[in-house]
């Protein structure tokens, strides 16, 4: 992408590139930039820009045709929101030292995976799953760092749940759409259950489909686990002839879940994979 800032670019031939399905490159790439590819690339080609008004006499509108912007007006629109200043103040001299701009990946940022406590998973066959709980969006700029004010309001009345077996599992869902423009992905929160008598309306129901996926174990604070996903999705995952098949992962808390902030904690990562 580095390389076509200045080049029309669809985010489909990439994912074709890099051998991935569309949605599985851009929940991928959000995981990693924060961004949909969309959006980062925009962010990137004004901040490539913004140099440009900075340190050449080029016209500002041969800066917003080269940086792919259909016209100086849409540049100039793009250019505010990201930053809050016109390019014509930046080209003056206004200072830029405050603004958000967007520096190119760096390979630790993509590939950093030190931190990691992960192991090589187990394949398994899942029977399918039945859950209850809540669900909400995410957009990408408003990704929470800290779920654990929708843990409390779910704790506050999954008493009210039929849960499945002795011992009790709580879900994180994660699951996306192949649509960029939504520019985020929805989570789900909840509790394996038995049974749908009985079930409070207020709940939302989701249904974990039968088949092959890839445990991983993810050890320690719950905050570090970016750095488990990085291992999967950066290190382990592309070393293999494993396809990803489904647009979700989730992560299951049981026993040798310990909370949030306990070093020992064990939560469980699944991958649907064939």
């Amino acid at each position: 992408m580095e390389d076509h800032l200045q080049a029309e670019l669809d985010v489909m031939t990439v994912a074709n590139e890099v051998c991935y399905s569309l949605y599985h490159f851009i929940r991928l790439f959000q995981h990693t930039t924060g961004f949909s590819p969309k959006s980062y690339l925009q962010k990137r080609r004004l901040t490539e820009a913004l140099h440009e008004l900075q340190t050449t006499d080029k016209k500002i509108a041969d800066i917003a045709y080269d940086f792919q912007f259909g016209s100086p007006e849409s540049f100039t629109r793009a250019f505010r929101k990201q930053f809050n200043l016109s390019p014509s103040k930046v080209r003056n001299g206004a200072s830029v030292f405050t603004l958000p701009l967007l520096q190119p990946l760096s390979a630790d940022q993509i590939f950093g995976t030190a931190h990691s406590n992960a192991s090589p998973p187990l394949e398994i066959e899942l029977p399918e799953l039945l859950l209850a709980g809540t669900s909400f969006f995410a957009a990408e700029d408003a990704y929470p760092n800290d779920l654990s004010n929708q843990w409390n309001q779910f704790m506050a009345e999954h008493h009210q749940l039929k849960t499945a077996g002795n011992e009790q599992h709580f879900i994180q869902l994660q699951y996306w759409s192949d649509i960029q423009d939504l520019g985020g992905m929805y989570f789900f929160i909840g509790a394996e259950i038995a049974q749908l008598a009985g079930l409070p309306p207020y709940f939302v129901v989701k249904q974990i489909p039968a088949g092959k996926y890839l445990r991983f174990t993810h050890r320690g604070l719950s905050n570090a686990v970016g750095y488990t996903y990085r291992y999967i999705y950066h290190q382990y995952l592309p070393d293999t002839d494993y396809r990803l098949n489904k647009p979700f992962n989730f992560e299951r808390y049981g026993d040798q879940y310990l909370g949030p902030y306990n070093e020992q904690s064990e939560s469980e990562i699944y991958i649907p994979v064939d």
